[in-house]
């Protein structure tokens, strides 16, 4: 009786270690589901705020080239009137606005320069995004493919998401599901690894009862032998 009684534990335990796998697979593919409604509510958020955006980066590239135009009129003005100045005292006022538009220059050139990057920033991901979001569905689809309860992906940002927040909770009760059995298993082992020892296990995992049972018996003299 205890020689089937320690097989049955070895059962038990390599039952719950298969259980143990299968939960943290559901947990991780609900990871990724969770990591694809991230990136598909960005995608969609993206596109809903690119025509306000789109307009605004344009007008500021418009308002920094004007900034710009005029201020290299302004350097043109200072030039010639520096080229003008007779005296000494002329000429020095002179060279110094020259040298302050020149400074006004640089900062418009510099302001240009920061406002067509960020218009060819937005630019970039609106090329780029859509691209996303067909891998998104290919890895909502494994998902689905690998677990029935959850269902095929729609097509496209917001039913990426839709479907991310049904998988989440298909994923979660299965997951939830998964530890029940496992507790039972547990509770099981931890009954049988109490009964061989003669002490209680309780608090245990399956394979920390085993465990137990086995060096019980291991060190035990003329007690049954390893039988796997």
């Amino acid at each position: 009786m205890d020689d089937r009684a320690l097989n049955d534990l070895r059962a038990l335990a390599a039952q719950d270690a298969e259980l143990a796998a299968t939960a943290g697979r559901l947990r991780e593919l609900d990871s990724e589901a969770t990591g694809i409604r991230a990136a598909a509510e960005a995608v969609d958020r993206f596109f809903a705020a690119y025509p306000a955006e789109d307009t605004a980066r344009r007008e500021a590239v418009r308002e920094a080239e004007a900034e710009l135009a005029g201020r290299s009129d302004e350097l043109r003005e200072a030039e010639s009137r520096l080229a003008a100045a007779r005296e000494d005292d002329a000429r020095a006022h002179a060279q110094y606005a020259v040298d302050r538009a020149r400074d006004h220059i640089a900062v418009a050139e510099a302001g240009l320069a920061r406002a067509r990057a960020a218009h060819d920033e937005l630019e970039r991901g609106a090329a780029e995004l859509p691209a996303r979001v067909p891998v998104l569905e290919a890895q909502a689809a494994a998902i689905a493919a690998e677990v029935p309860d959850v269902p095929a992906p729609g097509q496209g940002p917001r039913e990426l998401v839709d479907w991310a927040s049904r998988a989440h909770a298909e994923l979660f009760v299965a997951a939830r599901q998964i530890d029940t059995q496992r507790e039972q298993k547990i509770r099981e082992a931890n009954e049988l690894a109490s009964m061989l020892t003669g002490e209680p296990t309780y608090g245990s995992t399956a394979a920390q009862a085993l465990a137990r049972a086995e060096r019980y018996w291991t060190s035990s003299p003329g007690q049954v032998s390893d039988s796997r």
